[in-house]
């Protein structure tokens, strides 16, 4: 389950914006410097401590907009009594450099022509260090209700 959920797209969601089943998905890899709150919107919102600051650059991770780093996402989602469920399927980033402390995996939807409009889906708290080994995000979801 999502550690953090982020308002902004679940409002995007919900009018059509960000559709889950056609729409583009990355996942991008941040360290410590970046602590997830449900208000935030943007992968970069002109802060100090934004994600796109906190992108951790190592070999093997080429961060940014556009940026081979993060990968995309296969959603696949599941219907329930008043739940639909988003799941992830595992993604992995093979080999990475050393030099940095991944915390957070964070699915986004990549602006027009850079961060500033790259819209903040769900965060997950990953851990270790990279240091020539794979990192890999499993079990990714998060649900979105609707009251009874």
């Amino acid at each position: 389950m999502a550690n953090t959920l982020y308002l902004g797209a679940v409002e995007e969601i919900h009018d059509g914006t960000i559709d889950l089943d056609t729409d583009t998905l990355k996942v991008m890899i941040c360290n410590s410097t970046y602590t997830p709150a449900n208000t935030d919107d943007y992968v970069d919102e002109a802060g100090a401590s934004d994600p796109v600051d906190a992108e951790i650059s190592v070999t093997g991770y080429t961060g940014g907009w556009g940026g081979s780093g993060r990968k995309t996402a296969t959603v696949t989602l599941t219907q329930s009594t008043n739940k639909l469920v988003v799941s992830l399927a595992d993604i992995t980033w093979t080999s990475l450099g050393s030099g940095a402390t991944p915390t957070h995996a964070i699915l986004i939807k990549e602006g027009v022509s850079d961060d500033t409009d790259s819209r903040l889906i769900a965060a997950w708290a990953i851990s270790g260090a990279t240091n020539g080994n794979d990192a890999t995000l499993q079990n990714a979801d998060f649900e979105l209700t609707v009251p009874s």
